[in-house]
């Protein structure tokens, strides 16, 4: 899969590595687990861009997948 970000980054691979792609990224969040991103992720659209993001599954691999789908699916990102 490839997204493009709004800034116009593009990050591929799978969820995971897409999520991961842009935790390498962000600043001062090297030190969070993959969920945890994700949880930050969801509240800084939730606080910043008035966007609820609504994230689902158990695993860091099923929210990953949710995290990516609700980016395209807001707008947040695009298919590439």
């Amino acid at each position: 899969m490839v997204i493009v970000m709004r800034d116009g980054r593009v990050l591929q691979g799978t969820a995971v590595q897409i999520v991961k792609g842009m935790q390498d990224i962000a600043f001062g969040v090297e030190r969070l687990s993959l969920g945890e991103y994700i949880d930050w992720v969801v509240g800084n659209a939730q606080r910043f861009e008035s966007v609820a993001l609504r994230v689902q599954g158990e695993s860091d691999e099923e929210k990953a997948a949710s995290l990516v789908e609700e980016m395209l699916r807001e707008g947040l990102a695009t298919r590439g």
